[in-house]
């Protein structure tokens, strides 16, 4: 009761980031709509003593994916507990549920960090990525993001830990969180930055060779831990390392653009940092969050060179060098890439919060609003799930708005075909039961590869009696690339202008069915990174033929 006593913001703040995490982790389910998520649960299900736990999938390490085993295994041990198995689902909530526990010590870990930093805005900062929109949305993927995020964290506290004092068992501390994220994603050997900076600030501030020699053997000692531990809890990096060199390799050359495939079209003709800066930062965190968190990183930089230049360094101003340069290296090692998801960039999204506080140190007169400003965006996000996911939502009207046996043209790319509902919804089995509707999946990615695919969609569309557009993911990246795809931007123009004889009869948006009903204008994300929207809250469209037109009406259309 003391503790709690003397710390209850903090454990308040915990509190209500759990709640934010791990209230709704089984969204979606039994249906899978984030492919990554459904490619690590399937490597769940793989896994066996009898195959020695290979999981068969190398894109990532082992580490989350023996954590989600595990801890099913142990779960299923409990007398009251039925499932003996291991399915896609169960698989999919343990990732999760590990992705989530993993946010909630992010929080915690900003917490840590800003008391190392500030004396009064620690509060403030954890606060703040309590309510983190990209945080709360990683937390409820079964992906490694949220465990990425937590290791870099922790190696950077371990590293201010080690400016104040190099001793072993704090170089060992950080090499158990570079393992972790080395174990996750063999790209995290970038966290080592920060371990690696205070070393070496450390062996310039010794001044025997004594004193030198112990630090540099310290982390060399924790180098061979980190590769010990990594090997343990990733061992298929080695024990098959021909094939987790392949998919690698495969994997890095999609990243940079040099294998180019329908899913990174959304990145041709970007640029660098003007994308992030655009279709990145102010969706994933929120714009007061963004606005006043990109003030505090260049205050903050502002105040380390003027530091240097007056030659007043204390650990204060050390510090603050580590968390900069840790959170620079990081982003210039993402910023060039082709492919520039918000996912690659979720290990520094916690950094904001903490430079957020930095900026309204400044603001003393309007720091509480400012911080329930901050906070709004994340609140409202927070609220996709605790609701039905959008395309049960979507699917509800459609099996009582449009008729059995109905003609419809959907699109390829988006996972799962609408409509589908989950075996909860008892009220519409009956209903569910006798209804017939079979969209035509249509693969617009190649329709301006394939001449033998605009016929054939001519014919769909004479034929059809609805469209669906399930989510941005199409529309959006074509229509701007209208000189590479003309057919497939045509194909849209025609659509949203009514050309093609349909006019949209419903449109379904998430914020419109959230916990705090608001004008979507207010939310629109559509704009934003593509991933962002579309694995857990794609706006859907439906489309309904009011003007019947004819294959030649069509023809002429398209030419």
């Amino acid at each position: 009761m003391k503790f709690l006593k003397n710390n209850w913001p903090i454990c308040l703040i915990i509190l209500l980031a759990a709640i934010l995490r791990l209230g709704g982790l089984s969204w979606g389910l039994p249906f899978y709509f984030h492919p990554d998520e459904w490619n690590m649960a399937a490597a769940v299900t793989r896994l066996s003593p009898e195959n020695k736990f290979n999981p068969e999938f190398f894109a990532y390490g082992q580490f989350p994916l023996y954590l989600a085993y595990f801890t099913a295994k142990f779960y299923n041990l409990l007398p009251w507990i039925n499932l003996k198995a291991i399915d896609t689902t169960e698989a999919i909530f343990f990732l999760r549920f590990w992705s989530a526990l993993a946010s909630v010590g992010v929080v915690y870990l900003v917490y840590l960090l800003s008391s190392k930093i500030f004396s009064q805005r620690k509060f403030l900062a954890a606060a703040l990525a309590a309510f983190t929109p990209s945080l709360i949305q990683i937390a409820h993927f079964g992906t490694t993001e949220s465990i990425l995020a937590f290791s870099f964290l922790g190696i950077v506290f371990f590293s201010f830990k080690v400016l104040e004092k190099p001793a072993l068992n704090n170089y060992l501390l950080a090499s158990l969180f570079l393992s972790f994220a080395l174990g996750s994603k063999i790209s995290g050997i970038i966290f080592a930055v920060p371990l690696f900076l205070a070393t070496v600030i450390q062996l310039l501030k010794e001044s025997t060779y004594k004193n030198k020699f112990k630090i540099a053997l310290s982390f060399l000692f924790s180098l061979t831990l980190t590769l010990t531990l990594t090997l343990f809890f990733s061992p298929y990096l080695i024990l098959n390392f021909k094939e987790s060199l392949r998919i690698l390799t495969y994997e890095a050359q999609v990243a940079s653009g040099q294998i180019p495939v329908f899913y990174t079209r959304q990145f041709f003709h970007t640029s660098p940092f003007l994308f992030q800066l655009e279709k990145v930062f102010p969706y994933a965190l929120g714009w007061p969050i963004f606005i006043f968190g990109t003030l505090g990183l260049f205050f903050s930089i502002f105040f380390i060179i003027k530091s240097l230049v007056k030659r007043k360094i204390h650990n204060f101003e050390l510090q603050l060098l580590i968390l900069n340069l840790a959170f620079l290296t990081y982003f210039l090692s993402q910023a060039f890439l082709f492919c520039k998801w918000t996912r690659f960039l979720a290990p520094i999204f916690p950094f904001f919060p903490i430079f957020v506080a930095f900026t309204l140190s400044y603001l003393s007169n309007l720091r509480y609003l400012s911080c329930l400003i901050c906070i709004i965006p994340g609140l409202l996000f927070s609220s996709i799930y605790f609701r039905p996911d959008i395309r049960f939502t979507a699917s509800e009207w459609i099996y009582k708005n449009i008729p059995s046996g109905a003609k419809v043209l959907s699109e390829t790319g988006n996972v799962i075909d609408i409509p589908i509902l989950p075996a909860s919804y008892s009220n519409y089995q009956s209903l569910v039961a006798n209804y017939a509707l079979h969209p035509t999946s249509f693969d617009f990615y190649k329709l301006d590869e394939n001449p033998e695919l605009l016929p054939r969609l001519i014919s769909y569309l004479e034929n059809s009696d609805y469209i669906f557009v399930p989510s941005r993911r199409l529309f959006v990246n074509h229509l701007r690339l209208s000189e590479k795809f003309p057919k497939t931007a045509r194909y849209y123009e025609l659509l949203f202008s009514g050309k093609l004889g349909f006019s949209e009869i419903k449109k379904v948006s998430p914020f419109d069915y959230s916990l705090f009903p608001i004008p979507y204008s207010i939310l629109d994300d559509e704009q934003s990174e593509e991933t962002f929207t579309v694995f857990d809250h794609p706006v859907i469209r439906i489309y309904q033929k009011t003007v019947k037109l004819t294959k030649e009406q069509y023809e002429n259309l398209f030419q």
